[in-house]
């Protein structure tokens, strides 16, 4: 049996108006909205919505199962820009397939959008699942015979350098339990940060995940055979090794400027075939590139 699935991530898109308060002048987003404004990100993703609404053809004409979205839907973390990328993708739209989302550290930029669920509420479509809480991470949903798993490693920060993910003891030990009520199948998670860095590196200190090693052993406790995510704008794959006891795959972002692309998977059985998708500008649609594939580790 052979499921598919659509793989992107990193889209930051913005929205006018922003709804900025004075309160936001005291925040990272002071410092967020320097980067966009004067050095070079806006630049980067000045053709955001264009590339998205190819991405929303690819999603409605290719044949996919389940689209997978792994994080920075948004620049600043705004609730307009949450609204604005939810409803460019069609979440929640009965002619594209179904979903599967988790926050990334730009949609969770400051401390009231968790407490306000500034991304849950315009992605609820994409957060439905199997739970073993009341809390909104993790969850799980079954595409075929896959089990996929949302985690959430990302959290507000402070520091305007400061650009580290955390999962947290509660949440790992609520992925060791909801891991124990899925039946067979591969197991797929899904979450913005990566474990390792190209090459099985660990990412720089201000960049990584900082409980990488603890999300590492129990998702491989957990039977987990792939993780999925974004965060590093550019793609790659990481094979098993020594430090990685499953692959992992980055789909980079899917709207920066000559970054763009996202991930076309096919899972057959225990084996992925990958697929990427890379805009071209001249056409404004997406084509073929490079093609990857894994056997999936069985737990």
């Amino acid at each position: 049996m052979a499921i598919r699935l659509a793989h992107f991530s990193d889209i930051h898109l913005t929205a006018r108006p922003l709804g900025w308060r004075v309160r936001d002048t005291f925040n990272k987003r002071t410092t967020g909205l320097i980067n966009v404004r004067l050095l070079g990100r806006g630049a980067r993703f000045f053709h955001a919505n264009d590339v998205t609404a190819a991405l929303r053809t690819e999603f409605a004409s290719r044949g996919f199962d389940h689209l997978v979205f792994s994080g920075d839907a948004t620049a600043l973390g705004f609730p307009s820009e949450m609204a604005e990328a939810a409803t460019r993708l069609g979440v929640g739209d009965a002619a594209l397939p179904p979903g599967i989302a988790v926050p990334g550290n730009h949609d969770l930029y400051i401390r009231r959008s968790v407490r306000d669920r500034f991304f849950e509420t315009p992605f609820a479509p994409w957060q439905q699942g199997q739970r073993v809480s009341a809390h909104s991470y993790p969850f799980a949903q079954k595409v075929g015979h896959v089990w996929l798993i949302a985690l959430n490693s990302a959290k507000p920060n402070v520091l305007f350098w400061d650009a580290t993910g955390r999962v947290g003891v509660p949440q790992l030990e609520s992925f060791r339990a909801l891991c124990a009520t899925l039946d067979a199948g591969p197991r797929i998670v899904v979450s913005h940060y990566p474990l390792l860095k190209e090459g099985h590196q660990i990412e720089p200190r201000w960049h990584r995940l900082h409980d990488w090693h603890a999300a590492r052993d129990i998702a491989a406790e957990c039977g987990v055979s792939l993780w999925l995510h974004g965060h590093r704008h550019h793609w790659y794959t990481l094979p098993t090794a020594p430090n990685l006891p499953f692959p992992t795959i980055c789909t980079g972002s899917s709207t920066q400027t000559r970054r763009w692309g996202y991930h076309d998977y096919t899972v057959d059985g225990w084996h992925l075939k990958g697929q990427r998708r890379v805009y071209d500008l001249a056409t404004r649609a997406f084509v073929d590139t490079d093609t990857f594939e894994f056997a999936l580790p069985r737990s």
